[in-house]
């Protein structure tokens, strides 16, 4: 796998962003099983692949932060 990331900004100025580009990922299989077989073996990997799954899809996130074990305020 290769994952591209880049960052714009600043974060002293309060500017910094972070951005993902894109992943790149490669599998390689060695096998004499037939080529029909090795289809549906990758197609059933990537579709049970959870991180294949949150990336491609518009997966919720909840973010939380504690500071001494304390609800972190938002300002």
């Amino acid at each position: 796998m290769t994952a591209h990331f880049r960052e714009e900004g600043s974060v002293l100025r309060g500017d910094a962003m972070a951005f993902c580009d894109g992943f790149e990922v490669e599998i390689q299989i060695e096998s004499d099983e037939p080529l029909s077989t090795i289809r549906e073996l990758v197609r059933l990997a990537r579709q049970m692949c959870f991180t294949e799954v949150a990336l491609t899809n518009n997966t919720p996130i909840t973010v939380t932060a504690k500071l001494n074990g304390n609800p972190l305020e938002r300002d």
